[in-house]
């Protein structure tokens, strides 16, 4: 009797614990999926939010030139820029790419001489590295039927989106 307990006790003993080489591919596997599935959708999260940004901003600035600018000069400013529309949050202006509205266009060879010159900002650098992977501005302000003072009748405003294209805003009063 003790011999056939002896022989269940070796028999489960000699038995290994553990996974197989299969099961641990198989799980490695879905582990490289599940990873890259995420990265994707974090990726195109990112692409949406600066999309929402970029709709912001512009919604923003085109609510204080009707509500603000116009009712005071009963016309449009010729250029866009924080000094015009005071009563925007100045971060508005800059894209997600680090192009503010209204401010000369460096090239990338002008950028790097300000970060040579350590006089680089946040700002800036992120400009030279969108230059360098081949972006460019997001927002554009165009006047129409301007004076020489400056004074323009009318307005186009517009940011070009990842997702959907271009968002445009146009002035309300001609």
């Amino acid at each position: 009797m003790f011999d056939i307990i002896e022989l269940m006790q070796s028999k489960n003993t000699s038995r290994q614990h553990g996974f197989t080489v299969i099961e641990l591919m198989i799980v490695g596997v879905v582990l490289v999926v599940s990873g890259f599935l995420v990265f994707i959708q974090m990726n195109d999260l990112e692409i949406r939010n600066h999309d929402v940004q970029r709709k912001t901003a512009i919604n923003a600035m085109h609510y204080a030139l009707e509500e603000v600018y116009y009712k005071q000069h009963k016309s449009y400013p010729e250029h866009l820029s924080t000094s015009v529309l005071p009563s925007v949050d100045p971060d508005l202006f800059t894209d997600p790419d680090g192009f503010t509205l209204g401010e000369e266009i460096l090239t990338e060879a002008e950028l790097n001489t300000i970060v040579e010159q350590g006089n680089a900002s946040e700002t800036t650098e992120k400009r030279l590295s969108s230059l360098g992977a081949g972006k460019s501005p997001n927002y554009y302000y165009e006047p129409t039927d301007c004076n020489e003072k400056g004074n323009c009748k009318s307005y186009t405003l517009y940011a070009d989106l990842a997702k959907e294209g271009r968002y445009k805003k146009e002035s309300l009063h001609d």
